[in-house]
């Protein structure tokens, strides 16, 4: 057979692709007896290369899920103790508040707090790693707010950042009364109560995020026109303030320290609060309902007076009820974003609080 050749006149041999395959098969063979041979040391040496190459601080865990948007401040710790005076049930609420306060190092916002403490007669303003700026927000709610209704003066004892859980973890903020300080067991006279207003941590502590919120609330028109940071606050202070028409309506005048004199009174009181009840909310409304239709001239339901407000203030709860108390605090909010451009239907509400409500201070 003739052989072929290179330009140089050298002679070309054909490839012997036996032994081509005979050498691939080798290499294949001793890859496969080395893997076999580290596979169980593997997983051992990765875990251990990566361990090296990371701080204790990234390893994943829950708790590092919630960095930066988590408070220390615990609020919602209850104990069991003798207080012996209304003036002693004030002193443990601020000293709690104090504790608390020695918990983060938020120099610009304490400040804050303790002017607040002062202009609001509040025992403990506890705003922790809040920026400075959002405090400011909070702070233009509550001088809004006790300027308009002077009769929230002394009936805050806590405003609070706080981590919610649970059910609560979608909820911006929540206005509440919780026992604190009980006498052995629930319902031994005398106890001491808080009313506060918690703030979600989660969503005070990331300021853009929430005030991107507020934007998306109001495009789709579940919340009033210009709603913000300082809005959400007010918002929860028109809770309060119908809590303070309740506690006139049922003559619970000294309300954060229970006894056997005011017991009655305060038990009234937390019952209407249940969602079966809201009688002195329902009352306040439906005079509200009463104004918006003779003195505004409307001839709509009650269902479309509370959807003239926004879509949160029709109040609608997931068992099928009408929170009121939702509609009270979105038409106070409402008239504060937007005065005479409210709706007619918030105007009425705030018309309504003053029928109800003493206008002088406590």
């Amino acid at each position: 057979m003739e052989r072929r050749r290179n330009t140089e006149g050298k002679s070309i041999r054909p490839v012997n692709w036996y032994c081509v395959l005979a050498v691939i098969l080798c290499i294949l063979i001793v890859a496969v007896i080395f893997l076999l041979v580290i596979w169980d040391k593997l997983p051992e040496f990765a875990y251990q290369t990566i361990k090296e190459n990371i701080t204790t601080e990234e390893v994943w865990s829950r708790d590092s899920l919630r960095e930066g948007i988590a408070t220390v401040i615990e609020h919602d710790k209850q104990y069991i103790a003798y207080v012996s005076s209304e003036e002693e049930a004030r002193q443990v609420i601020r000293e709690y508040g104090i504790r608390q306060r020695g918990k983060y190092s938020n120099p610009p916002v304490e400040k804050i707090e303790l002017q607040m403490e002062k202009d609001f007669d509040i025992l403990a303003v506890n705003l922790g790693e809040i920026d400075e700026e959002t405090a400011k927000d909070i702070q233009k709610a509550f001088s809004y707010m006790y300027e308009a209704y002077p009769q929230l003066y002394g009936t805050i004892t806590n405003l609070s950042l706080g981590n919610f859980e649970n059910a609560k973890a979608g909820n911006i903020a929540v206005t509440q009364n919780t026992e604190f300080i009980i006498n052995e067991e629930f319902g031994r006279y005398p106890f001491v109560v808080k009313y506060e207003i918690i703030l979600n941590a989660a969503k005070f502590r990331n300021r853009k995020k929430l005030l991107r919120d507020c934007e998306c609330q109001v495009e789709t028109g579940y919340w009033p026109e210009g709603s913000d940071i300082t809005s959400i606050v007010v918002h929860e202070l028109g809770h309060q303030l119908l809590n303070v028409i309740a506690m006139q309506q049922f003559g619970l005048e000294t309300f954060y320290y229970i006894t056997e004199e005011n017991e009655e009174a305060y038990s009234r009181y937390v019952t209407d609060q249940l969602s079966v009840n809201q009688n002195v909310a329902r009352m306040v409304l439906e005079k509200a309902y009463d104004i918006w239709k003779h003195e505004y001239y409307y001839t709509g339901t009650e269902e479309e007076f509370r959807s003239s407000i926004s879509g949160y203030a029709r109040g609608e709860q997931a068992d099928g009820g009408i929170s009121y108390g939702e509609t009270f605090a979105e038409a106070v909010a409402d008239v504060y974003l937007n005065k005479e451009a409210a709706a007619d239907a918030s105007k009425a509400v705030v018309q309504s609080i003053y029928q109800y409500c003493r206008k002088e201070p406590k």
